[in-house]
Parts: C-alpha cells; structure tokens; sequence
C-alpha cells in the first residue's frame, strides 16, 4: 500500500485571529462603559445649561440694577453716548436710538465743553485725569442741569470707551450759590452799617453847624444861599446813609400790625402821580394777613421797586401790583427752605426791557447798578432785600430780556391781627 498525503483543514470556528483584529475588539467599551459615559455627557451638558440660565439670571439682574439704579450710567465711546440706563434717558430727554447718534458734545454745555474734552481724551489715553468732576449738561428741552461724573476706562465691543456715573446736583449748586451770597451780603452789610452810621454822625454835626449859621444871617446874606445848598446835600446824604443801614439791617424799626394792601394803594397813588406815563394796576385780596413790620420800611421797599420798574420801562409801560394770602407751601424757591406758616405775597410786575442770567444774579448785590454815571446808586434793590430780610420774609424775581420783570415778596403773617382793614 503506497503512502497517502494527508491535509488538514481546520474548521472556520479555528482559524487562528489576526492580532490586529484581537486588539480593535479589545478597545469596544462595554454596555456599563458606555452607560457612565453617557452618563458623564448628560451632567456635563446639565451644568453647561445651569451655566447658561445663571448667566441669564445675573444679566437680567444686571440690566435690572442697571435701569433701576439712582444715578445716571451711560458708556461714551467715538463722541456718543453708546448705552444709557433710564435715568440717563429721563434727565436728558433722548432715547437711546437718539443718543446713539447724538454727538456728545451737543449735550455739554457750551461754557464746559473745552474742559470735559480734554479730560476725556485724557481718561482713554490712559493719562492722568481728575476721576469726579461736575459740569453742566442741556438736555433735549434745553434745560441746563449740573452734574457730578464719575469716569473708568473700560473696553466696550472692542473699543475704548469710558462708564461714566453722574449724579444731579443742580439743587446743591443752587444751594451753594445761596450760602455764598448770603455770606457776602451779611459781611458787605456789617460793613455798610459801620460806616453808614459813622457816616450820620458826621453828617448831624455838619447839619447842626450850618443849621446854627442860617439862624444868624437872613436871606440877603452873601453866604445864605451857599448854605442852603450845603443844607440840601446833607439831606441828600442822609437819604443814602438811610438806605445803607436799611439794607445792613441795622435801622431801627418801629414795627407794627400792618395791613399791606393799605400801604400799597397809597404808595402806588403816589407814585402814579410822580409817573402819569406808567399804567398802575392794583389786585389786591381782599383780606390780607395782618403784617408785624415798620410801616416807613415798607413804604421804602415798595417804592423802590416803583421806580426800578419804570426805569425798566424806559418812559411808559404798565405796573401790576397784587396781594394774595399764601403758606409757606407756596414758596417755590429752590434757593432756600422757607418757615412754615402763612405769609402775604406781594407781587410786583412790569413789562419792561427784563434781565438777562447775569444781570439777575446780581440785582441785589450793593453799588451794582445798569443804569448810567449819575443815574442811580446801586443800592434801591440791595435796601430792599435787607428789608425783606429784617422782616424775616423771603424775594424772588423771575425777568427774562424783553419780557418783562416780576418780583415776589413774602412777609411772614403776625401771630395776632388787630389793625383796621
């Protein structure tokens, strides 16, 4: 029997595993793997929504104190307000769309605009500049308001920009002007008074002396009418000595229960007989408080604020004076606090040439005057606010140019009334 060759096949179940293909089937993750990992992903995915609704929660809240806050925030950035809160938008007056395309500068006013400039330009630059300083802005009405900014530099998109912080103190400047006004009045009064008394004193000796020379001689004396004119001056100079210890406060009044509407009628007839050309019209309520003051003062006040009208009116023009019942509620001065209580206005008002801002400010400080060499003191209205004063009462004036003038004249009412209506 030959020799028979055998081969052997292995089955399919045998055949020997490529290494390749043993490791690939090593590296499939189980279904407990994959399960964790899955697992994983989920919490991952859960925090990054959490993340999310976090972030939206504090910008909401952001946006929130944003438009809620106090003070005025706003981001400039190329010369123009990009982002302003709600306080922003209500002072000035602008929506944000507005704003976006305003130019900064038509907001600042014009007095200002040299000065904020060149300390924002400063603030992007990275240069040293003061971080709060106050100027005033217009807003879209054309009503000037102080502000206090606060100023950062901070990149808005991109870009450098400045976050700005501004707070309102337009009634605290107002304020502040007062208290210096009052403080150099009563130190120009303290001055006026001194010297206007040392002033009298002279003057009385004079007046004696030249009283004491026209008793001895007669009218044909050489000298008579000399001394005549020199008798006529010193009453001219105690005119004005009296007006200077009216406005330093320091007269002495001889106060009484008056009633005002008497005393407007009679200086107002008095004076409508001095200016026919002037139109004087009286409003007078018809029961006034009774008022606790020197009646020879109140003649004064009134009268020089006569004459002031008329030569606001330059020849002819109508004087309204009026009287009315008020409270201290109805004081609307900004420049100071009023004591509560009843009170009498009276009311002046002219429809003359009017004021302008600065002249205003200044109407009632002494020796100022616009009228020409010769014409005036400058004291009229600066006697007639140290009348009102000693009076413990308050003035307002409101006068725009070509509009006309009205001033506004508080006097406490007495606590006890007993003068005849």
């Amino acid at each position: 029997m030959g020799r028979t060759s055998l081969k052997f096949q292995a089955p399919k179940s045998a055949r020997p595993v490529s290494p390749l293909r043993t490791a690939t089937a090593a590296s499939i993750p189980t279904y407990e793997e994959l399960e964790a990992r899955i697992q994983t992903l989920e919490d991952e995915i859960e925090k990054r929504i959490q993340i999310q609704e976090d972030l939206l929660t504090l910008g909401e809240k952001c946006k929130l104190v944003f438009e809620k806050a106090g003070e005025a925030i706003f981001i400039i950035q190329d010369g123009a307000i990009k982002f302003a809160n709600r306080k922003t938008r209500g002072v000035l007056g602008y929506t944000n769309e507005e704003l976006k395309t305003l130019p900064i500068l038509e907001i600042i006013h014009p007095e200002d605009r040299q000065r904020v400039v060149s300390r924002y330009r400063k603030k992007l630059k990275g240069e040293k500049a003061p971080a709060i300083y106050s100027f005033r802005i217009v807003s879209k009405t054309g009503k000037e308001i102080w502000i206090e900014d606060t100023t950062v530099r901070v990149s808005w998109e991109g870009k450098p920009a400045t976050l700005n912080f501004a707070r309102n103190i337009t009634r605290k400047k107002r304020l502040d002007a007062q208290l210096q006004f009052a403080a150099k009045l009563e130190a120009i009064g303290t001055l006026a008074g001194g010297t206007a008394h040392a002033f009298n004193n002279l003057m009385m000796g004079i007046q004696g002396y030249t009283s004491l020379l026209l008793f001895d001689i007669d009218s044909a004396h050489p000298h008579y009418e000399a001394l005549r004119k020199i008798e006529t001056q010193i009453q001219e100079g105690a005119e004005l000595t009296s007006q200077l210890i009216g406005y330093a406060r320091k007269g002495r009044y001889q106060a009484g229960l008056i009633n005002i509407n008497r005393i407007v009628k009679n200086t107002s007839r008095t004076f409508a007989k001095m200016k026919n050309e002037i139109r004087v019209r009286r409003e007078l309520t018809q029961r006034p408080h009774d008022i606790e003051a020197d009646q020879g003062q109140m003649e004064q006040m009134l009268l020089n604020l006569y004459i002031n009208a008329a030569d606001a009116m330059a020849g002819s023009g109508d004087l309204v004076l009026k009287t009315r019942n008020v409270t201290h509620t109805d004081i609307k001065s900004k420049l100071y606090k009023p004591k509560s209580g009843k009170y009498v206005r009276v009311t002046i008002t002219d429809n003359g040439a009017g004021m302008d801002k600065q002249t205003r400010q200044r109407i009632f400080d002494p020796f100022f005057t616009t009228k020409r060499t010769g014409r005036g003191t400058g004291l009229g209205l600066a006697s007639v606010y140290g009348i009102v004063k000693s009076h413990e009462g308050y003035i307002n004036v409101e006068s725009k140019q070509e509009r006309g003038t009205t001033f506004y004249i508080y006097l406490p009412a007495a606590k006890k009334s007993k003068c005849k209506k």
